[in-house]
């Protein structure tokens, strides 16, 4: 209760300062915020489709959602938003339209009159001449043009440095948040002007699905560029490669290698039982020639050295050999070909018909010595000449057409390998040419996956322009600024009171000394309650007289009363006068005894003096007030201590308590010993001389009520 009552006493003491430094801060504050910006916000909700839009790989493949991937993708896109480049981006497109639209006469829906004309200020002349205003477009081709990484490039500065509308820090106020886990992503940008506000988001929600657009398709386009180019050359190869296929086909005369190898195996093999059969007819023919010539030797003989036998035998070797190779290359029986064959065939008849006719007719032995006719053997013998010659013929066709199997043997041996290898080589640029547009179709389908998302992009609640500002924070700032002061002047004061040495009030005193405060005599009022100083001075002094009386002992006269100080001017003389006064006004006989006057605080009796009585001779006195030098400039002897009534130590409230004359304190206590040491204030305030006297007048209405709070009479009447 104690704390709480110094408190309020506290605060009570400090009411002026509570109530107008408080005050004056907060007009100060609504002074300086009276033409505070107002923000204009404006807010869009973009829908990304990353997590739940369609794509043709989820319509393809379905499967559960990758949520790792959808985060990546939602921060990638946020970060792309708030990107240096987006911004950048933003803020061209932003300067352009207003020098184009904007006009420094009348506000607009891009850019408010005062804001333009502060615009034009700022921009040099070079930069105006690139304003094109008929192409928004051409202007933005310029100031990139003019553009250069310097400080005093007013393009790039725009950007770099602190302009309120155009600079990254201005940009990057713009908040981009996800709403919950959804696909949706809500942007918010606040700013002094509507139409900058709004034409930001607008700008932005354009370039950053531009910026997204490059960054994602550019790493697809340079995939799908890479396997298009690879397909292209593989393409080439590969018609190269069958083209020179087929040449090499049209050069060798290749129509079907692998048939065209079987049927010369085929006619080799037919044509070996062919030769087989002559060679074996030829053998057995020869055999029967040479066997029938032993017989008929001399009939032989006639014939052979005939020159027209030889003839038509030439003529048969001739047809035979004819016959035999128009019947190994027959093909068609259909063909004019085929009438030759019958042609020579008939020939070949009439040749062995001939052949057989003129033997009969050079035959002039009838019979051989064994006695058989000779005409049986020659016509035998001719009949197995023509069988030998035929025989003999079919195997020079034979011999020729295995050596044209040979040659097509040695013709198609080399061909074979090297349309393996042609082909081989065309198998693998197939698969290479496979394999690559595989991953073509990989690419284009990632490419458009991402062509779909960026298509997904959309604006659900597109930017609105702000037909009214938010309200401002003034209100705000002015409370704030009254309250924290109102704190800050609290909380100094209540430091003052925790760590301020000033004496001040009772309760202070006690606690710093300590000793008991017998009272307290005010200091005089200057301006409030002036008119009342000698009425407070009587009262406090008719309380000390009135609180001095029970340590007066009346059987042993007169009664000592030690005025003390540990400093100069602390009121002791004024304190005596009206102690003087009241009790002579009441009959006590009173003497005064002041340093100034009668004590010598550096003689010899009065260092060495144990009492009083040696140094003054009393007149039966009732009570002498003693006036001593302030303890810090002479010492009192102990005698003059221990023989007074009381020893009232006077001290002023408004001087702090130094190290100094806690020292002459303690020595003083020390002493007096069993001699009785109070404290007594002077110059204290009203407050603190109430705490003891009661309440002062004059007897107000608002006095009466504070002195009620100071004493925590609440429900008293």
């Amino acid at each position: 209760m104690e704390i709480l009552s110094q408190i309020v006493k506290l605060l009570l003491r400090i009411k002026y300062w509570l109530l107008f430094l408080p005050l004056i801060a907060a007009l100060i504050a609504i002074y300086l915020t009276r033409n505070m910006q107002r923000e204009y916000v404006v807010t869009t909700t973009i829908y990304t489709g990353i997590a739940s839009g369609f794509t043709i790989e989820s319509g393809v493949g379905g499967g559960r959602i990758d949520w790792s991937s959808v985060n990546n993708g939602i921060d990638n896109l946020i970060s792309i938003i708030k990107s240096k480049s987006t911004l950048r981006n933003v803020s061209l497109r932003l300067y352009a339209q207003h020098m184009i639209y904007g006009d420094p006469q009348k506000d607009n829906n891009y850019i408010l009159a005062s804001n333009y004309r502060n615009l034009l200020l700022i921009t040099p002349k070079e930069v105006r001449a690139l304003i094109d205003k008929t192409s928004e477009e051409k202007t933005i081709e310029n100031l990139n043009a003019y553009e250069r990484a310097s400080p005093t490039n007013f393009v790039y500065g725009l950007f770099n440095w602190n302009h309120q509308h155009y600079s990254y820090n201005a940009l990057s106020k713009i908040e981009v948040r996800r709403l919950f886990d959804s696909d949706m992503l809500d942007i918010t940008y606040s700013n002094d002007d509507p139409g900058i506000t709004y034409n930001t988001l607008v700008l932005l929600n354009d370039e950053f699905v531009k910026q997204y657009e490059i960054l994602r398709f550019g790493e697809t386009n340079n995939v799908v560029e890479y396997f298009r180019n690879e397909l292209a050359k593989l393409g080439r190869k590969l018609r190269a490669s069958e083209d020179s296929l087929t040449q090499y086909y049209i050069e060798k005369k290749v129509i079907n290698y692998d048939e065209q190898t079987k049927q010369v195996t085929a006619l080799s093999r037919d044509y070996d039982l062919l030769y087989n059969d002559a060679l074996l007819r030829y053998t057995s023919a020869s055999t029967t020639v040479n066997d029938l010539e032993e017989r008929i030797k001399d009939q032989i003989k006639a014939i052979q050295n005939n020159s027209l036998f030889l003839d038509k035998l030439n003529t048969l070797s001739l047809y035979s050999t004819q016959v035999a190779r128009l019947e190994t290359f027959q093909t068609d029986s259909l063909s004019t070909y085929s009438k030759t064959l019958e042609e020579y065939k008939r020939r070949l008849k009439d040749a062995e018909n001939d052949l057989k006719s003129f033997s009969a007719l050079v035959s002039d032995q009838k019979y051989t010595k064994e006695g058989i006719a000779t005409t049986t053997f020659v016509e035998q013998w001719i009949a197995e000449i023509i069988i030998r010659e035929k025989a003999i013929s079919e195997m020079k066709v034979m011999e020729e057409v295995k050596k044209t199997l040979e040659n097509q043997y040695t013709y198609f041996s080399p061909i074979g390998s090297t349309l393996k290898r042609k082909e081989r080589d065309i198998g693998f640029t197939e698969q290479s040419y496979l394999s690559v547009l595989q991953s073509l179709n990989a690419a284009l389908l990632r490419q458009k996956t991402l062509q779909m998302t960026s298509a997904t992009l959309k604006a659900i609640n597109p930017p609105l322009f702000p037909v009214s500002p938010m309200p401002t924070a003034r209100r705000v700032i002015v409370l704030i600024t009254y309250i924290g002061t109102l704190i800050f002047i609290i909380g100094y004061f209540l430091l003052l009171e925790l760590f301020d040495r000033t004496v001040r009030d009772k309760i202070r005193a006690e606690r710093l000394i300590p000793a008991v405060v017998l009272g307290a005599f005010p200091t005089r009022n200057r301006f409030k309650y002036r008119g009342y100083n000698k009425e407070y001075e009587r009262i406090a002094a008719n309380y000390l007289a009135n609180a001095i009386i029970p340590y007066l002992n009346p059987k042993e006269k007169p009664d000592i009363i030690n005025f003390i100080s540990t400093d100069e001017g602390t009121g002791k003389s004024l304190l005596i006068d009206h102690l003087n006064e009241y009790w002579t006004e009441r009959g006590l006989r009173v003497r005064i005894i002041s340093w100034h006057e009668g004590i010598t605080s550096d003689s010899r009796d009065y260092i060495l003096s144990m009492n009083l009585s040696e140094l003054y001779d009393y007149e039966n006195e009732d009570v002498i007030l003693v006036e001593h030098r302030s303890i810090s400039k002479s010492a009192i002897p102990v005698g003059l201590l221990r023989e007074a009534s009381i020893n009232l130590v006077v001290i002023r409230a408004d001087k702090v308590w130094r190290d100094i004359d806690k020292l002459a304190f303690e020595r003083l206590k020390t002493q007096a010993q069993d001699a009785p040491l109070q404290l007594y204030l002077t110059q204290a305030s009203t407050s603190v001389e109430e705490s003891f006297v009661g309440m002062l007048p004059p007897y107000t209405y608002f006095r009466k009520l504070v002195y009620k709070l100071t004493q925590f009479g609440l429900t008293s009447k």
